[in-house]
């Protein structure tokens, strides 16, 4: 006997079309062992408007500038697209005046996902929800190996939904006796609640006011900065790009992810002055190649600190204490807090990393940064961070915008 006394149905809209046909098919889950899974292709609109209806702009600055009504585009458009096989298809609504924008057609996946109870109480219980993401993302997970689709992505329960329903259908007396894939499998039979409390709960996604209310413009000596900045031509290195990466992941709470950017930060900043060092001495594209390539005399990340050591030490005068990287604060605070946790999620498999964690590793790996350009002039950057700018005070913790389900 099976011990069942009831079906839930927990409905998820995923913001990725899946390839699947509408048919059920049984998946695994780890209670039970199987559940079902039936997704339903769709079509929906993501809309942008230029104007708010929930909320209005003076709410949250408090310089707006002056109105200018001829600022927006003043007709709509519909832009089509044609395919290879002559047929032609609206792709985007372009819309008109202050209050427009626009209007995009997305294909998702309405998903349905059957899991068996022991107790009919228990439907709303968040287990049950932990028990759904981990069968949903099992899916997930192989439909992208199979796929290698670049916008399927897991996902996480408690975060990556704005409105996800558990409805209950307890089992009649003669199903009881029904094997767990027997009762899945006529699910159509049984009536699932619809009455919020009684036999149906949801989930309600949050939209952090911390990511929607800004701050005011900016401070003057930052503002001052910008402007500077802003009178010559610049270009952000990889090193930049990497940062910014690991800032976006943390705050999308792809942690893990965010410590490998972090540490690949500050590899590919110690690359790059390396490199730069050695065309200073003479050496040739070849040589240089070969003493950065593998079995070279500068492959490892740790030989490359040595080096660049070696070389802030080069412009002090005897009996000076030399500049270094190696055994500094900031190195030990780097290699506990950043390259340790970054090589526990390479080497052990470890994937699961709070956003204390990962912030920690990543400021780590700024001071680091400045720390590394802070021995040498010729180690230091047309664009660099410092001070308090370090410890990314700004960065905080939050429930994030229900859009962010939607970014491709």
């Amino acid at each position: 006997m099976s011990q069942i006394a009831a079906v839930v149905q927990v409905s998820w809209e995923l913001p990725f079309p899946l390839r699947l046909a509408p048919r059920a098919f049984l998946v695994w889950e780890p209670e039970h062992g199987l559940a079902l899974l039936d997704p339903w292709p769709r079509v929906g609109d993501l809309v942008w408007s230029r104007t708010s209806t929930v909320l209005p702009a003076t709410a949250v600055f408090k310089d707006l500038g002056p109105p200018n009504a001829h600022a927006y585009p003043d007709r709509d458009y519909l832009l089509t697209a044609h395919l290879t096989s002559g047929e032609e298809f609206p792709a985007v609504k372009l819309i008109r005046g202050p209050a427009g924008g626009f209007i995009e057609p997305r294909a998702y996946t309405h998903v349905n996902l059957f899991l068996c109870l022991s107790h009919r109480g228990s439907y709303s219980d968040p287990s049950v929800m932990d028990r759904a993401g981990r069968a949903l993302n099992n899916v997930l997970d192989v439909y992208r190996f199979v796929t290698m689709d670049p916008l399927a992505r897991s996902i996480h329960v408690d975060k990556d939904c704005y409105y996800t329903m558990q409805s209950v259908a307890e089992l009649p007396a003669s199903s009881r006796p029904l094997s767990i894939e027997e009762i899945l499998r006529s699910v159509s039979d049984l009536a699932f609640g619809h009455v919020i409390g009684v036999n149906r709960s949801h989930t309600i996604g949050l939209n952090s006011f911390e990511d929607l209310f800004v701050g005011d413009s900016l401070p003057e000596p930052n503002l001052s900065l910008l402007l500077r900045l802003s009178l010559a031509p610049h270009q952000l290195e990889l090193f930049h790009q990497l940062v910014f990466s690991a800032i976006r992941r943390l705050k999308r709470h792809e942690e893990a992810l965010s410590v490998l950017d972090a540490q690949s930060a500050f590899e590919a900043l110690v690359a790059v002055l390396v490199r730069e060092g050695l065309q200073r001495q003479g050496v040739a594209p070849t040589g240089i190649e070969a003493q950065l390539g593998l079995r070279g005399s500068l492959h490892s990340l740790q030989r490359r600190l040595e080096w660049l050591d070696r070389v802030a030490a080069s412009q002090v005068a005897g009996g000076t204490n030399p500049p270094a990287f190696l055994n500094s604060p900031p190195e030990r605070q780097w290699r506990t807090k950043l390259y340790a946790l970054r090589n526990r999620i390479i080497h052990e498999g470890l994937r699961t990393v709070s956003f204390a964690e990962a912030k920690a590793a990543l400021v780590a790996g700024l001071h680091a940064i400045h720390a590394i350009q802070s021995l040498h002039p010729a180690f230091g950057r047309q664009l660099t961070w410092s001070g308090t700018a370090l410890d990314l005070h700004h960065i905080e913790e939050t429930a994030g915008r229900i859009s962010r389900l939607f970014e491709a």
